[in-house]
């Protein structure tokens, strides 16, 4: 049985999923200008019919401590129109 007879490719999966990761750590950087990025992590992602959500941990360094913050981001699955972002810092 074949389902597709075009080769797939994952190039075009792997630059939306770095888009969405991109669109975070700025989200996190505009938040908290003065920081640097250390890592970055996609924790999870939900897709329906009308809005996905992707959400992002970013560890960032300031001159005197590392803090982890969590970036969600919805959006139009269709359009990539972003509905809403919400950046919050992790407990420590």
């Amino acid at each position: 049985m074949i389902l597709e007879d075009k080769p797939v490719d994952a190039r075009g999966l792997t630059a939306a999923a770095d888009q969405w990761e991109t669109r975070a750590v700025k989200e996190a950087k505009k938040r908290y200008p003065l920081t640097q990025v250390l890592f970055k992590q996609k924790v999870w992602d939900r897709h329906r019919d009308k809005e996905s959500v992707k959400q992002y941990h970013i560890t960032l360094k300031d001159h005197t401590k590392e803090f982890g913050v969590f970036v969600t981001i919805s959006y139009n699955p269709y359009s990539n129109k972003v509905n809403k972002v919400i950046v919050v810092e992790e407990y420590s």
